[in-house]
């Protein structure tokens, strides 16, 4: 299966939506709003993938600082003297997994770093994604400052905890 790595757009908000509902459980759907505004804050760091004009996947990134942890839903804002691409949300559709897709969005987003001389990945991993992310060469840091580990207590739901890991470029 063929499939097309493009900068994300307007157009496909309502696509992330739908893909975002099948990829996460409910604790972790973030509004419409939550959605384009995030978008918008950063629109050259956002990717889908799609298939014969369809959407089926998208990683939605922004630039941070390492150790720096947003609230789930909460808006994003800039950051003064980023030095990471922070990977805020990869998804795909079922019928997308197993065709590298994630891995091709992944890479989409580390040559846009090394291409702005960023030097590290961040992201949070969820839903007991540890294990794949650390085959990306992310490992967990844990030297978070008290507010970062509040906000990292956000991604909680369920069962399920959340690691902030990050990769060196």
């Amino acid at each position: 299966m063929s499939f097309n790595i493009r900068l994300m757009t307007l157009n496909d908000l309502i696509a992330i939506e739908h893909i975002q509902a099948e990829a996460y459980a409910n604790y972790f759907l973030e509004s419409a709003d939550v959605i384009s505004q995030r978008f918008e804050l950063s629109p050259t760091t956002a990717w889908v993938a799609e298939r014969e004009g369809h959407v089926c996947a998208y990683l939605v990134c922004y630039w941070s600082r390492v150790g720096k942890i947003n609230p789930l839903n909460a808006p994003f804002t800039f950051v003064e003297n980023a030095n990471c691409l922070y990977l805020h949300d990869l998804a795909l559709l079922k019928i997308a997994q197993g065709f590298g897709v994630g891995k091709k969005l992944i890479h989409a987003a580390m040559e846009h770093a090394i291409s702005k001389s960023a030097q590290t990945l961040a992201l949070l991993s969820v839903q007991n994604s540890k294990e794949f992310w650390k085959g990306f060469g992310f490992s967990e840091f844990t030297n978070l400052e008290k507010m970062q580990h509040e906000n990292l207590h956000t991604y909680f739901g369920g069962d399920d905890s959340a690691f902030y890991m990050v990769k060196e470029l």
